[in-house]
């Protein structure tokens, strides 16, 4: 299994990025999947982010608090990868809350890893799900303290909700 229970203290520095401008959600799902792609060396973007869309059309994973996890299994990844993106002006993104969304969480695992990838989606929903932590992600003010606070998180401080 490739899941180590410590997605987000391992995260790449160059999967964290601040985006501005006017985007939308296809755009931020767009730019997002690039990124994670050329961050860790997965061909066939476009096939990702078509799983990515195909996840979003069953229900949305604007999971609501101003966060969404896009995420998909697939055989472009031999590990479980994850992609930030902080949008601080928010976009509509069919939140189950209404809210618009301005911390996106990319997970791409692979097919056969379902454990790993049920486990990362818990990782980052439990680290969001503080509000202190969350609100000090929303409020970064820039990709690098976003990635700073990211790989600061532990567990312990999770389990401590």
């Amino acid at each position: 299994m490739v899941w180590d229970g410590t997605m987000l203290g391992n995260i790449r520095k160059n999967a964290v990025i601040m985006s501005e401008g006017p985007l939308d959600k296809v755009g931020v799902l767009d730019r997002i999947v690039s990124l994670a792609c050329v961050v860790y060396n997965i061909t066939e973007p476009e096939q990702i982010l078509d799983e990515i869309k195909e996840r979003e059309t069953k229900l949305s994973t604007g999971i609501g608090l101003e966060v969404a996890l896009p995420h998909c299994r697939s055989d472009k990844t031999n590990r479980i990868v994850c992609a930030v993106m902080l949008v601080p002006s928010g976009i509509e993104f069919n939140s189950i809350d209404g809210k618009p969304v301005k911390l996106i969480f990319l997970i791409i695992s692979p097919l056969e890893d379902i454990r790993g990838h049920i486990e990362a989606l818990s990782e980052v929903s439990h680290a969001v799900s503080d509000e202190d932590i969350r609100k000090k992600l929303i409020s970064a003010s820039s990709g690098e303290e976003l990635y700073n606070y990211l790989v600061s998180i532990k567990i312990k401080d999770m389990n401590s909700t």
